[in-house]
């Protein structure tokens, strides 16, 4: 267990302020809204619709890093 933060907290944390608004936000079900609209969620549909996160794709993509199937079907890189 950490006796020290990294950084102090905002004065809003210690207010509560922020777990009220996120409490109002996921009650109302604006989170799940603002998690779909999100830039990088539409980017990631985008590619996934694309089939850049296929097998074959992902396959290709990691062995031009250097990075080769094991015997279990992982990525690990070979040195």
């Amino acid at each position: 267990m950490k006796l020290f933060r990294y950084r102090k907290p905002s004065i809003r944390t210690l207010s509560g302020y922020t777990r009220v608004k996120r409490r109002a936000k996921r009650s109302i079900g604006l989170s799940q809204f603002q998690a779909v609209t999100r830039p990088a969620r539409i980017k990631q549909k985008l590619k996934y619709e694309a089939g850049l996160y296929s097998k074959p794709v992902r396959v290709v993509r990691n062995t031009s890093k250097g990075i080769f199937p094991s015997f279990l079907g992982l990525f690990r890189k070979i040195k």
